[in-house]
Formats: C-alpha cells, structure tokens, sequence
C-alpha cells in the first residue's frame, strides 16, 4: 500500500462528523454566506430561515476527545509510517472545516420544493503527507413530490460534451441506505447529504458517467435521454464550475449534481454543487438556478410519478379512476359494484364506455406499432442481409464468381490467361483447340457426356459388324 493511501486510510478510520458540532450560533463568515444564498430567494421565502453552522468554542471538548482518539490510532502498527506532525496539521484543518460549515434550511412558496437547502461545502484533502482545505464550493438541493424512475447524475468530462447518465447498481453513500426508515425528510439530515456529496467524488460513480458515455454511447435511459433533450437545463447545467474548472479534481470526470429517487418518502431528492471561486454573487445564481431547472424537468418527465399516483397505486381499493399515460381516463369499479352489475343480469355498469370492433381498430392504429421511441426497426432486407453476413462467422464474405476472361487448358486444366501464347504447366500451345472456358453448365456438361457415350456405342457396334464378317469369311 502507497503512502498515500495509508494517510487516506487512517483519515477515513477517525469518522469525523461535521454534523456534531453543528449550532444555531453562526460566525461573520457563516452569516455572510447564507445571506448571499438567501437573497436570490427573498420574495420567496415564506417562514423563518433555520440556519446552522459549526462552532468550534462550543465544542471544544467533544474535538479534544476526538484527537484523543486519533492519536490512539496512530499509535498502531498499521499506522507507524505516519508521522505525529501529520495529525497536529489535520487537527487544524479540522477546525477551520468546522467554523466554514453552515446550512440553511428555507420554506419557500411557488417552487417546486417545500423547502430549499443551502450549504456551504469545505473538503479536506491529502497530498504529498499534506492536509488541505478548499472552500470555495456550494450547494442547494431540496426533495420534489414525485418520483423519477432512475438515480440520474450530470457530470463534465474533458475535451467532451457534458451528459446526464444513469447510476447502475447500487450508490455508495458511505453506509447510509436509501431507503432508511426517518422521520425527517432525508435532506435535513446533515451527514446523510454529506455522503451523497462525498459519492459524487468517488471513482464509481465517475466511472458510471464514463461507462455511460463509451460503452451505451450517451443514450437509452429514458430519463436520461429526456433531460438531454432540454436544451435550457442543459446550458443551466453546463454554466456550472465543476471540479475540472477549478483543478480540485485531477482525473477526466466530474460529476456536480445528483437526482435520487426516494420511493418510500415518495419523492426525489435533488442536488447541485458549484466549484466556483467567484467573488461575487455569481456562483450563488448559477446553482440555484440550475437546481430550479433540473427540479421542475425532472417532475415532467414521461417516466416520472406524482407522490399521490404512488399512494393510489399503493391503495387499489380506494381507487376511483384509472389513468395510463397517454390513453384516456379509464373508471373504476369496487367490488360491490361489480355484484350489483352481476345481479341486473349482465346489464352494463352507469358511465362504463362500450367500444365497438372499429373503435378498437382506430385506437391500435392510433398507438401505433408499440415499438418504444428511439428503438431501431430493420426491413426484411436487412435481416436476410445480416444472416447472410453472420453464416461468415460474422464475416461479410463476398460470394465468389469465377473470371470469365480465363480459359482452361485442354490437357492439364491450368486457368491460363488469353494473352498467353501456351501453358506454363504442360507447355501446350494455347489455341482454338487447344484450351477452352474455364467454367460449363451442367446442361453443356451433360451434353458432352451423351455425345461420348453414343460415339463410343457406334464404335462398339461396327467393330462387332467387323468381327462377325471377319468370322463368316472364315467359314
């Protein structure tokens, strides 16, 4: 194992949560900051704005125990190559991470959230036996009422065009499970939000976006393939600064906002973080308003269902109507309905739709074929073309057609060329008689072997005529 990774190692063993030490009391530099976060939101926002920020005096005690800890662990074997004065850096580092934390929490009215988060969001990272810290990035995120069909990310990729891109399998978030059973909407939980973020940044889900991109070349999520084809999010997307723009990320990819399905809370939680290190209120603008855009398309999209279509679906009992995206709406009957319709002799249910044969017929031809949209449909031509390639072992081997321009020597049945004067292999000279075509038909074949055959039968018949004068001459 690297040096490097030993330090990386010995970090993530301590467990240090920012959370714990979070506190209504805010610093200058905390205040100042959700107040640049908030003001783009003023003539929204509804209800008190709930801030938090970390507070070191107040929690001196709990940090001091916490370095106690850590100077145990390093006092084991495994850890024996770092050295102390890495841990009084990281102690530091530790501090000026805590006082740059803060979170604001505000209700807001039109939106297509209840309430919107901001957070600030400082990362420590080790180079070179070196601790740092950048603190230059920012987030908002907030939970819409419905749900999306896939774990969705957005990501930039150098010297390439930025997508959206499906999370296959299951999202590293640091222990915490999608689907844990809390009271509070998941995006008020402070460490919950950090693993999303901290998920962002790991090799598997920048390898999601880069699978995305070679191996399914950009398509064939729906999801993903209806955000793409908005135009607007897209350039409120791309506005964004990412960790390429800022150099924190030395890899190809990064990957800046999230949309996570919550299926047992009924919604989808989304988030946008921004790298940028602008002065100015800029950056404040350019993530919100990218967050704004990927909420409200994310709650138009075809395969995305409304909160109280998920509590219908879970309830069937209590249904009264039944609608499929893009057919009409379709009544409902209870079960006591249906034995009173039972009881009237078969009679036709008060409001239920009869069709007839052409109806049906109309409405089938209205659907169309049914094949989903973007999937590839081949002709009958195409197929037989590509089991005919396929008989070559995937091979596109041409059929072969003998050269009509040799001809076939009479003797030894070398292919000579016409302009050869005799046969490089018997030496006999290349005429009218004594070559001829390379290729016959069978039928000229055949011919052939009929004239021989009944030129031989004569040849038999006059040497028996022969033989019989022969023997009445000796008679």
């Amino acid at each position: 194992m690297s040096e490097q990774n030993i330090y990386e190692k010995f970090v993530k063993a301590l467990q240090f949560d920012v959370s714990e030490y979070l506190d209504s009391e805010l610093t200058e530099f905390q205040t100042n900051l959700i107040e640049e976060a908030t003001l783009i939101l003023k003539d929204n926002i509804v209800e008190t704005v709930k801030k938090f920020g970390g507070n070191y005096d107040k929690n001196k005690q709990k940090f001091d125990s916490f370095i106690k800890k850590a100077e145990k662990e390093l006092e084991k074997k495994e850890n024996s190559s770092i050295q102390k004065q890495f841990l009084k850096n990281y102690s530091k580092k530790l501090i000026e991470l805590i006082e740059k934390s803060c979170v604001a929490i505000i209700p807001v009215k039109d939106m297509p959230w209840v309430e919107v988060l901001f957070r600030s969001v400082p990362r420590l990272a080790i180079f070179d036996k070196k601790v740092e810290l950048t603190d230059t990035s920012i987030a908002y995120y907030g939970e819409i009422k419905c749900v999306i069909s896939k774990t969705t990310i957005f990501g930039k990729m150098r010297d390439k065009k930025s997508l959206f891109a499906p999370i296959i399998g299951e999202l590293d978030l640091g222990g915490y499970k999608l689907e844990d059973p809390k009271k509070e909407p998941k995006s008020e939980i402070y460490s919950y939000i950090s693993a999303v973020i901290n998920t962002l940044d790991s090799t598997i889900t920048r390898n999601q976006l880069e699978k995305y991109h070679e191996g399914y070349q950009r398509h064939g999520e729906p999801i993903c393939d209806f955000l793409m084809s908005k135009k607007d999010l897209f350039e409120a997307m791309e506005n964004g600064r990412s960790g390429l723009e800022s150099d924190r990320i030395k890899s190809n990819v990064a990957v800046c906002s999230i949309a996570i399905p919550l299926f047992g809370d009924k919604s989808t939680l989304l988030l946008v973080i921004d790298d940028g290190d602008d002065k100015n209120s800029k950056k404040f603008t350019r993530c919100f308003e990218a967050l704004l855009k990927f909420s409200a398309i994310c709650c138009e999209a075809p395969t995305t269902k409304k909160a109280e279509d998920i509590q219908k679906e879970s309830t069937p009992q209590q249904l009264t109507a039944t609608h499929a995206q893009g057919s009409q709406e379709l009544k409902s009957w209870t079960e006591e309905e249906l034995k009173e319709t039972q009881k009237r002799d078969g009679t036709i249910p008060e409001g239920m739709s009869v069709w007839t044969e052409e109806d049906l017929i109309k409405a089938a031809e209205e659907r169309g074929a049914g094949v989903p949209e973007g999937m590839e449909v081949w002709t009958e031509k195409e197929l037989e073309e590509l089991a005919r390639k396929r008989q070559g072992g995937g091979l596109d081997i041409p059929e072969w057609i003998p050269d009509s321009s040799l001809v076939e020597c009479s003797k030894c049945g070398y292919s000579l060329k016409k302009s050869w004067s005799e046969c490089p292999i018997c030496g006999v000279k290349i005429g009218s008689t004594a070559s001829k075509p390379v290729e016959k038909s069978i039928e000229e074949s055949e011919n052939e072997k009929e004239d021989d055959e009944s030129k031989e039968e004569e040849e038999n018949v006059e040497e028996e005529d022969e033989k019989k004068e022969d023997e009445s001459n000796l008679l």
